[in-house]
């Protein structure tokens, strides 16, 4: 009987630790296989981690920012911006490039950005995710002028500084935009992101939504104060005056950090193993 118990032991160990590892590998998965149902996506190199957790997050945010601060061109002419989404790094590829774009060039792009960012930020096989970019004829005059205001209405705004402009005509908006979209690289906000003690998780401009979008750690309320956003704002509208934008618009948002749990073994699961586990010893 002892012996049947500790095979039973045994098999439940394997079981258990298998189901695990399907879930993380599950979970990478459907991250990549997002990308790929985008009619944008072109290809995907390097891996993610078994466990995507804060820290993870904490360091492919490093990462980017890192290797946003060079010039994209010492990479490859093609690239027309990098982002960091769902926990992998974006990078955008001018369509006017299509007919030169290959396997050969992909892997050729993926191994400098893999090197600065294992020199850099210490990750290494870092997963990327190369997407065609938009062509700028294909986009419309989508700017709408209610945004600023209508966003305060989100159960998740916390607060808003600056002054939308008010433009005359599409161009003057699209060229607003990209000067924005430009200039959006601020090094001064690293200091105020989680991963240096501040409450920064997320920080964006979409060139056609008007505003710079800043979110804040929704679990730590205690940083999110108004002498802390006004210190973070201050920032921001200086470094877009020097750049020849003024009262840029900035909203603050909470935003919640990814759970140690991502994987989909929760802990619930653990204790149920526990007692299982427990049974079988008597």
């Amino acid at each position: 009987m002892v012996v049947t118990n500790k095979i039973w032991k045994s098999l439940l160990i394997l079981f258990l630790s298998t189901l695990l590892i399907i879930n993380y590998s599950s979970a990478a998965t459907e991250l990549f296989q997002e990308f790929t149902e985008d009619s944008h996506f072109i290809a995907s190199r390097g891996s993610l981690p078994d466990t995507i957790d804060q820290e993870w997050n904490n360091t492919i945010q490093d990462c980017w920012l890192n290797i946003t601060s060079p010039s994209y061109y010492k990479f490859d002419e093609s690239i027309n911006s990098i982002g960091n989404r769902n926990e992998v790094l974006t990078v955008y590829l001018g369509s006017a490039y299509e007919g030169q774009i290959n396997d050969s060039r992909i892997d050729e792009i993926y191994s400098k950005i893999g090197s600065y960012c294992e020199e850099n930020s210490g990750i290494s096989d870092v997963p990327v995710v190369f997407l065609w970019d938009e062509d700028e004829e294909d986009l419309t005059y989508e700017y709408d002028p209610d945004a600023f205001e209508n966003i305060k209405n989100d159960p998740d705004f916390v607060a808003a500084r600056g002054i939308v402009p008010i433009f005359e005509d599409e161009n003057e908006w699209s060229n607003w935009s990209d000067s924005v979209f430009e200039a959006r690289q601020i090094d001064e906000l690293d200091q105020y992101y989680t991963h240096n003690g501040g409450p920064i998780l997320s920080y964006g401009f979409n060139r056609y939504s008007g505003y710079i979008r800043i979110g804040v750690d929704k679990t730590s309320p205690e940083k999110v104060t108004d002498s802390s956003i006004n210190e973070i704002y201050q920032i921001v509208k200086d470094h877009f005056e020097e750049e020849g934008v003024s009262d840029i618009p900035v909203v603050f948002m909470w935003f919640e950090p990814p759970t140690e749990d991502s994987s989909g073994f929760s802990s619930i699961m653990l204790v149920m193993c526990i007692l299982i586990l427990t049974r079988f010893r008597k």
